[in-house]
């Protein structure tokens, strides 16, 4: 995939194809429809949310303005300061991991490739998913009282809300899953139309090369899209408070340093070597940049595509996870100690993923 002889030019706008659908559906590209919304920093932070209310809701401006007035100076620096944290940490850790896609390292490699199977799958169920399902609780609850209705109305209105805001969520995720599923298999009829014949057993080892490279590119994609949601999250978190800022950040870096893990062990499962891997991660960061700056100049803060673009994020991570690196850890036979490892990675992947949806 990383190597250019082999990465045919349908295949590069096939994978821009996914990006810039998921770009499109992001908040900086949706116009705001007069409603307000909670702010992105309700993501990693119910703090963020529990003391603040807006009562302008057709006002397009800022949240938080009605509070003390703040050191804006201040705030970028702190949230771009963040920003950069979240993205070199991961980065930085990268540099002391011995891993590369030699026969020697294979088993080590398999290992880290459960963990990332397990952190891709954690986040999906237990952080993108459920934030898109449920991004507040007060809106059915102010709308209500906005337009008058009683309470036995309100909650017949907002159960019914929820219901279909549920399964459009549900719909955004499958989406996901079907669009990484049709990129790959466009390029694999590209890539097979202008292959050449290959005995069987080379034929087989070349696909198994071409999954990897695919999804390698896919999850670059995904990665970026999840990024740039972190980075609507420190900005808008840093607009309530530097307290909030501070937490919401560690969250984010906690979440973040496994999931890069995974993310680096995919690109050189791909054929990356470990500084073209690192590189591409530091690319990705730029999501976050954009998302940051986005959220602290006002555009990011109508956040009404995000329930759209976690799910289809999740999507993604959903498919990768499934389609290219579970099966890589079933290729081969492996011997009972490394099959105790693997899970155990993989174990460990989810149970980072819960503790830090429990305690966020």
């Amino acid at each position: 995939m990383f190597n250019n002889n082999r990465w045919f030019p349908a295949q590069k706008w096939a994978v821009i194809v996914v990006f810039f659908c998921m770009l499109l559906s992001m908040p900086a590209f949706t116009p705001g429809h007069g409603h307000s919304h909670d702010n992105p920093s309700f993501k990693y932070s119910r703090e963020a949310n529990e003391g603040v209310e807006i009562h302008e809701p057709h006002l397009n401006t800022l949240p938080f303005k009605k509070g003390p007035s703040i050191d804006v100076g201040n705030v970028w620096i702190y949230s771009m300061a963040s920003t950069l944290v979240i993205s070199a940490a991961p980065f930085l850790i990268l540099f002391v991991i011995p891993l590369d896609n030699s026969d020697a390292m294979r088993p080590r490699l398999k290992i880290i490739l459960a963990f990332a199977s397990g952190g891709l799958l954690g986040d999906a169920f237990l952080h993108l998913i459920p934030h898109a399902t449920h991004p507040h609780h007060s809106h059915e609850c102010g709308h209500a009282h906005e337009h008058g209705h009683s309470h036995e109305h309100s909650h017949e209105h907002g159960h019914s809300h929820e219901h279909s805001h549920d399964i459009t969520t549900g719909l955004w995720v499958l989406g996901g899953i079907i669009v990484f599923l049709t990129v790959e298999k466009l390029v694999r009829l590209i890539k097979g139309e202008n292959g050449h014949c290959h005995g069987k057993s080379e034929t087989k080892t070349q696909g198994d090369i071409e999954r990897f490279e695919i999804s390698g590119y896919l999850n670059l994609a995904a990665d970026f899209a999840h990024n740039f949601t972190d980075g609507l999250a420190i900005g808008a978190s840093y607009l309530a408070g530097n307290d909030i800022g501070f937490i919401t950040t560690l969250t984010i870096l906690l979440h973040e340093v496994p999931h890069e893990i995974g993310d680096y062990a995919i690109l050189i499962k791909s054929g990356c070597s470990r500084k073209k891997a690192m590189c591409l991660q530091l690319v990705t960061a730029l999501g976050a940049l954009t998302g940051n700056i986005l959220a602290l100049i006002g555009i990011g803060n109508e956040s009404d595509s995000a329930p759209w673009v976690l799910p289809f994020t999740a999507g993604g991570f959903i498919y990768i996870a499934a389609v290219s690196v579970l099966p890589e850890l079933l290729e081969e036979s492996t011997k009972l100690w490394q099959s105790i490892k693997e899970i155990t990675a993989l174990l460990l992947g989810v149970g980072i993923m819960v503790f830090i949806a429990k305690y966020e």
